[in-house]
């Protein structure tokens, strides 16, 4: 779990948003069945359009951990990799469809780890951390919704964190959980817009 705020002083140390268009108070934290946990790359923690450390505050329990620090190993604490519960949220090689059907015989609760980083960090993580290469790779369905992108996105079956984390949870939790995470989501994205009008206006005053 990440104990150390990498956010600047003058953010939100939840939201990583200035104070005058903090999220914290909208976010859902909602109570899920499923464990979800997020490994991000270090070097993808430090990116302002990063969502993935939104799963903090948008489920109760949701954590957070970081991969790739110097001199750290990324830590493996209470997650059972080889159980046929524990799903890894990757769209390679051999991953099955998470469907209702595909998780309707596995034994709960489940534990849903989600890799975060760029395609070529995650597929090296995917290699090289234990608890992600162990557990079974499952992948998404269908195209990324129209929301405004934090970044370029060449193709169009590929999404950002935490949008693949809310229809992930929609899959396994029912469809409810993943309209209150993408409601949230276009909250989010919406000050991260007005975030970024701040910044610029200070920068040219």
């Amino acid at each position: 779990m990440i104990t150390r705020d990498m956010t600047t002083p003058q953010c939100c140390a939840g939201c990583r948003l200035q104070p005058q268009v903090c999220i914290c108070a909208d976010a859902p934290r909602l109570d899920v069945s499923t464990r979800l946990i997020v490994i991000i790359h270090s070097k993808e923690w430090r990116r302002s359009t990063n969502t993935g450390y939104l799963a903090r505050l948008a489920t109760k329990d949701g954590e957070v951990r970081l991969h790739g620090a110097p001199h750290r190993t990324v830590s493996d604490a209470g997650i059972d990799a080889v159980s046929p519960s524990t799903l890894v949220l990757f769209p390679g090689r051999g991953a099955q469809p998470l469907t209702a059907e595909h998780i309707a015989a596995l034994p709960r609760p489940l534990t849903l780890l989600v890799p975060d980083g760029n395609w070529n960090q995650t597929q090296h993580m995917m290699r090289r951390v234990p608890m992600l290469s162990q557990a079974r790779p499952v992948s998404l369905a269908g195209s990324s919704l129209d929301f405004h992108n934090l970044r370029r996105n060449t193709f169009a079956n590929r999404m950002s964190t935490f949008e693949a984390i809310a229809h992930a949870l929609g899959i396994l939790e029912g469809t409810t959980t993943a309209d209150h995470l993408l409601g949230f989501f276009r909250q989010v994205l919406s000050r991260m817009v007005q975030n970024q009008r701040r910044a610029k206006r200070r920068h040219f005053t």
